[in-house]
């Protein structure tokens, strides 16, 4: 049997990554391109001359697709062990009103401050950074930090 000192020295807290977009308008413009693209429906030439539109749109959604690539951001997540991370919620409680183990308002951002470590963010920033993304990323970024903290880490099938 393995002695727990030397496991001890090999252990170390999860890390998960995500790429998020930053970029809304990027993102939007391509969504609008898309969109455009499946509205085209079956084209018919009327001269031999005609370019099929759609061409023209694949090249612009091409290029819409690699400015979003461009924009998106790895955002790297460590877990903060246990103790850390239940003195963390300890910090933030819920409302009475409230049925959650904390108050999101304040611990979602904390906890996004505290385990986010590529890019280091400061609660500053990570106030910054909610103003712009929408919901849905943020949904994100908040449902990363707290599965890193929360969920064990996986082990794959043989």
């Amino acid at each position: 049997m393995p002695d727990i000192n030397s496991l001890l020295e090999q252990a170390s807290p999860r890390e998960v990554t995500i790429r998020v977009c930053l970029a809304g308008d990027a993102a939007g413009e391509l969504e609008a391109l898309e969109q455009e693209l499946g509205q085209l429906g079956e084209w018919q030439p009327t001269s031999l001359g005609e370019r099929n539109p759609a061409f023209e749109l694949q090249e612009r959604i091409d290029a819409a697709r690699q400015r979003v690539r461009e924009s998106a951001v790895e955002f790297r997540f460590r877990a903060l062990g246990h103790r850390a991370y239940s003195n963390l919620l300890a910090a933030h409680p819920a409302p009475d009103s409230v049925d959650e183990p904390y108050d999101a308002g304040t611990f979602l951002p904390a906890v996004l401050a505290a385990c986010c470590v590529e890019p280091s963010l400061t609660p500053a920033q990570v106030d910054r950074l909610l103003d712009v993304v929408n919901d849905g990323t943020a949904r994100i970024l908040f449902q990363t930090a707290l599965s890193v903290n929360e969920e064990p880490s996986p082990i794959p099938f043989s």
